[in-house]
């Protein structure tokens, strides 16, 4: 099979192209549970429109509890279906519309090999942090609840501040939030303001895409810090952060002086078993298992309470 490099098929590439951009997030029908009365949308045997068309209520959609992340990229190659026609397959050539098919699942995967997927991947991640940031200037955004939480606990010292065993480290114009303990911290605030957190992934996903945090050249942002603890230097996981967006400027001179360094990934090795940090934060360790426990309905503390078992957790897994 040819490619962008043969001019007499150029169109034919240029129209595989504009398809596979059109149809990347198709899958995410999947990800949404569609309800008219009694009957249910299923993507696969009937498109929206005409579902809609026949129901005499008006469909109600809510996000499905078991979607999986990135999964809807993978899903999308069943939906060509609906917009491919006869036509379209004699003008791509059956190659072509496989190499599309593919295409929408390797944009998703981290090493990706196929130059459309790559495209649509680079594509798709722009328009992605242009509507994030967008949306984090709304002040009645997940992102912008999360931010003025932050800010609140450290004003009010529920998150301890350049001390060790604390949950924030401010340096200068950068500062390291502890996750996941601080953002459990947060989400436990936003509680009684009806204000749900995503999940800790997707919202470390948000604030990437929206810029409010650094990330590595891998696009992680969940970076490992080496500060001074009580026993000696430790390591944590921790969100860094602009200053300015975390902590109220009325403490700043009034906090003690501390410095953090952030720590490189360790690249594994070919054929190990090695798990990179981010990776292994996608499976919860223990501690953040018992600290979710500490966060549930049947067991409610006050934030001082909280942050006393947050400090505990934290010096656990230090020692870890």
């Amino acid at each position: 099979m040819d490619s962008f490099k043969s001019a007499r098929n150029r169109p034919r590439w240029q129209y595989a192209s504009f398809l596979a951009a059109l149809c990347h997030d198709l899958g995410k029908g999947f990800d949404m549970e569609v309800r008219s009365g009694q009957q249910r949308w299923f993507p696969l045997h009937i498109t929206y429109r005409d579902f809609a068309r026949r129901q005499k209520e008006a469909p109600s959609v809510v996000w499905r509890e078991d979607r999986e992340h990135r999964a809807h990229a993978v899903l999308s190659a069943l939906l060509l279906h609906h917009l491919l026609t006869p036509e379209d397959f004699d003008y791509l050539s059956l190659p072509r519309v496989v190499y599309v098919a593919e295409s929408l699942g390797d944009s998703q995967v981290r090493n990706k090999v196929s130059p459309l997927a790559r495209m649509v991947s680079k594509l798709d991640q722009a328009s992605v942090e242009e509507a994030q940031l967008s949306m984090a200037r709304e002040a009645d955004s997940k992102i912008g609840h999360f931010l003025r939480a932050l800010e609140a606990l450290i004003a009010n010292g529920d998150l301890g501040v350049n001390f060790p065993g604390g949950q924030v480290y401010v340096m200068g114009e950068r500062t390291a939030v502890v996750v996941p303990v601080a953002v459990n911290l947060a989400g436990d605030c936003l509680k009684g303001q009806k204000v749900v957190l995503p999940s800790n992934t997707h919202l470390y996903n948000m604030l990437r895409q929206a810029r409010l945090v650094e990330a590595d050249g891998s696009g992680h942002c969940v970076r490992k810090i080496g500060v001074v603890g009580k026993l000696g230097s430790i390591q944590l996981s921790a969100l860094i952060f602009p200053t300015e967006k975390v902590v109220p400027k009325d403490i700043l001179s009034t906090l003690p002086l501390t410095q953090f360094e952030i720590k490189p990934e360790i690249e594994p090795e070919k054929g190990s078993n090695f798990e990179p940090l981010q990776w292994r934060l996608q499976r919860p360790p223990a501690a953040w298992l018992v600290l979710d426990g500490i966060h549930s309905a049947s067991n409610p503390k006050s934030h001082k309470q909280l942050q006393t078992e947050a400090q505990k957790i934290t010096k656990i897994t230090n020692l870890n």
